[in-house]
C-alpha cells in the first residue's frame, strides 16, 4: 500500500463517526486527511458537516444534469460553463443525453 493511501485511512479512521458516515456516503472521493486536518486546527465536526452538505446541495443538480440530463427531476435545467469548471466537470457542449 502507498504512503498517501495508509495516510488516508489512518486519517479516516481518526474522524468522528458523522464525517466517517458522510464520506463513506458522499457521490464523489473527498481527502479524509482535509476534514482530519481541518479537525486539528479546531474547526467543528458539526462546522465542517453543515458546509460538506451545503457543497453536496448545491452540486447535486449539476451531476443530475451531467449525468442524467436537464429532463431529469432533479438536474438543474441548464448549468453555466462556470458551473462545471467549479465542479470539475469537462467543459464538453454535448452530453451523451443530447445526442438521443
Amino acid at each position: 500500500m502507498s504512503a498517501r493511501l495508509k495516510r488516508q485511512f489512518d486519517c479516516y479512521d481518526r474522524l468522528p463517526p458523522q464525517l466517517r458516515e458522510m464520506l463513506a456516503n458522499a457521490n464523489f472521493d473527498n481527502d479524509a486527511t482535509m476534514f482530519a486536518e481541518a479537525l486539528d486546527v479546531g474547526i467543528s465536526a458539526d462546522l465542517l458537516r453543515s458546509r460538506f452538505m451545503s457543497e453536496e446541495a448545491k452540486r447535486l443538480p449539476v451531476d443530475n444534469y451531467v449525468m442524467y440530463g436537464p429532463e431529469h427531476p432533479g438536474a438543474a435545467k441548464s448549468v453555466q460553463e462556470a458551473q462545471l469548471r467549479y465542479f470539475h466537470y469537462t467543459l464538453r457542449r454535448y452530453f451523451w443525453w443530447s445526442k438521443i
